[in-house]
């Protein structure tokens, strides 16, 4: 879906500002949330309200372009409407920090596993959340919604692995939090 588990946002903020990005780039933006967000904790409170004042970059890649709305617009430098594995080899800019926020579990493992290594070549760190159990969803008609595969901590052994955590969500489910190193610094 278009959004995601409200009860990983604070730990996800946690990890977000330990790394104190000056640039981030939000991988299936969804509805927005993240984007509003990191500007709501990376540029409001040093008293830069208005837009033109923002200092933080905050691009986003959406598969779906039928997710675009108002918030899409205001809140983002920059969107690039396509598929993550098309349009991240494209991307020109290093980012301080990636984010995929539920993203992940909507690839098959190894197809997965590509994207991850292609965004760890495009910023310096990548913060991942998935659904320890993830059921399936449809959305809008999205195919993209579908979820194809599973991830636990131990997946991610072959990168590097800066910090995990595991969220409880509700009694039947939990959001592991990941963040990886990108291969650029």
């Amino acid at each position: 879906m278009p959004t995601s588990f409200h009860g990983q946002i604070s730990r996800i903020f946690d990890f977000i500002l330990d790394e104190n990005p000056k640039s981030v780039l939000d991988i299936g933006v969804g509805f927005g949330k993240y984007g509003v967000l990191c500007r709501d904790q990376l540029d409001i409170p040093f008293e830069r309200y208005k837009k033109n004042d923002w200092k933080i970059t905050i691009d986003g890649i959406e598969g779906y372009q039928n997710y675009n709305n108002p918030i899409h617009n205001y809140v983002y430098d920059h969107i690039y409407y396509g598929l993550i594995q098309d349009v991240a080899g494209q991307l020109n800019q290093i980012y301080d920090m990636g984010l995929m926020i539920d993203v992940l579990e909507h690839f098959e493992k190894a197809e997965g596993v590509n994207v991850i290594s292609t965004l760890l070549h495009k910023c310096r760190c990548l913060l991942i959340s998935v659904p320890a159990v993830p059921g399936q969803q449809t959305y809008l008609d999205n195919n993209l919604e579908s979820h194809k595969s599973a991830w636990e901590e131990s997946d991610f052994n072959g990168f590097n692995v800066k910090k995990t955590d595991r969220i409880p969500l509700g009694t039947s489910n939990a959001s592991i939090i990941i963040l990886l190193e990108g291969n650029r610094q």
